[in-house]
């Protein structure tokens, strides 16, 4: 398997299956773990225990309930990957991140290669794709946009926007009435920053696609709706990052009957 810069993994949590992106139908999850194997996806795999990430790729996809996963070229981590008492495998899939654990694997000669065999997981996270799911934004988690003033670059130290909805493609803020005149339809807004929960601000770049009013307790707001513009997929991967959060922070919230 070629050397190459793999993904950072996904947050894990044991409780994964609870998350609305969890797929549990074996036809489902087979189908995605065959389109790692045609995309020669680069996989990281967490050792557990141990913690070590090690890269790795599928090999192939049996219709008996069981995969192969790709050797490491340094007999070292192949030893951890044997001993280890399950897998957290996170990657990418056109732009969507997946997540699945794997049982103890088992170390096996394949076509002449070391490689890895293990039941398929029991069930696969995969956050849909970014044009179809928004996450509605709550204060336990807020985030802000920060927005220049003329040539002054944005000080995200200052209070800024709240963020009502994000995706990894856009977000909508809310705008005070009569400030709406800074956010046309059309307009890119540039630079801005993009403070999501405690984490440190980024510049990103918007393109307004369309306004409308609402009122909260009686005052009138504005939600604007934008899109990311030219965002690099690091930046694009914190958001899916912060997305994956707040969902764990929910379902768990959800399971405390909170």
């Amino acid at each position: 398997m070629p050397v190459a810069d793999h993904l950072p993994p996904l947050l894990e949590d044991e409780n994964d299956e609870a998350s609305p992106f969890a797929l549990h139908e074996p036809r489902e999850i087979a189908q995605v773990l065959r389109a790692l194997v045609e995309a020669r996806a680069i996989i990281t795999a967490s050792l557990v225990p141990g913690g070590h990430a090690c890269p790795t790729a599928l090999l192939a996809v049996h219709d008996d309930g069981t995969l192969v996963l790709d050797g490491n070229r340094h007999e070292a981590m192949n030893r951890r990957m044997a001993s280890a008492t399950r897998l957290v495998c996170s990657t990418q899939l056109d732009l969507v991140p997946i997540r699945f654990r794997l049982p103890a694997p088992a170390l096996i000669d394949y076509e002449g290669y070391l490689a890895f065999h293990a039941p398929w997981p029991a069930s696969l996270l995969k956050l849909q794709r970014r044009e179809l799911y928004r996450l509605q934004v709550s204060p336990a988690a807020p985030a802000t946009v920060h927005v220049g003033e003329g040539d002054t670059p944005p000080d995200a130290s200052l209070g800024g926007l709240r963020v009502l909805d994000i995706s990894g493609g856009g977000l909508a803020i809310a705008v005070p009435d009569g400030q709406e005149g800074r956010f046309q339809t059309g307009a890119r807004i540039a630079p801005c920053l993009l403070r999501l929960a405690e984490a440190p601000a980024f510049p990103v770049a918007l393109e307004v696609a369309h306004l409308a009013r609402f009122d909260v307790r009686g005052v009138a707001h504005w939600r604007v709706g934008c899109r990311f513009v030219d965002l690099p997929a690091a930046l694009e991967q914190r958001v899916l990052q912060y997305i994956f959060q707040v969902e764990r922070q929910r379902n768990a919230r959800q399971r405390r009957g909170g």
